[in-house]
């Protein structure tokens, strides 16, 4: 009985992973990214720090594929996935949001300091790709989904612009809402 107990929670932790992880990347999917957002949230908002989320889309990715065959647009985004997470600290988040797009997260960061490290990720897109994104800074009353909604909406506002090629990044606007305290660098407000 004791070793039917081991191997069916073995079992249940193989399954919890594989339920927020990304198949083809390895890194976390869109399950995993909700529970941590949620967490970094509310550490922020408990420490008045400052979270900043970026969304991440690789330019042409459909036409990439169509050029090279979907075998190497998987490895395109594979590579993407390990060269980008090469880049950030270990306390950054970084996801597979869908398809070529990405999301990351980056607590104890403000703005400006997550516009270095999109530049370090657009930078490091291999096989000399492009990317654009679009970041946004937790106003401290904001939910998750109004901080993706203006994340995302940054991203596609880059894309309107065609921002692209290794400098693509627009900042989301900014919703006023009462500050942290420990937010003393926020653009735009």
């Amino acid at each position: 009985m004791t070793e039917q107990v081991r191997s069916l929670t073995k079992e249940v932790r193989v399954l919890a992973t594989l339920a927020r992880t990304d198949g083809l990347t390895g890194l976390p999917n869109r399950r995993a990214w909700d529970e941590q957002l949620a967490r970094e949230l509310a550490r922020a908002k408990r420490r008045e720090a400052p979270l900043s989320v970026a969304m991440l889309d690789l330019d042409r990715f459909k036409a990439f594929n169509d050029a090279h065959g979907h075998q190497v647009g998987d490895l395109l985004l594979v590579e993407t996935a390990a060269a980008w997470r090469a880049e950030l600290r270990e306390t950054d988040i970084l996801c597979r949001w869908g398809g070529d797009e990405f999301a990351a997260l980056f607590p104890d960061c403000p703005e400006h300091e997550a516009e270095q490290v999109i530049a370090r990720l657009v930078a490091a897109t291999p096989r000399h790709q492009s990317c654009v994104s679009g970041v946004a800074c937790w106003n401290g009353g904001e939910t998750a989904d109004e901080l993706l909604a203006r994340s995302d909406t940054a991203l596609y506002e880059s894309k309107r612009k065609g921002l692209e090629s290794r400098q693509g990044l627009a900042r989301a606007r900014r919703r006023r809402v009462r500050t942290p305290r420990r937010l003393e660098h926020v653009p735009g407000a």
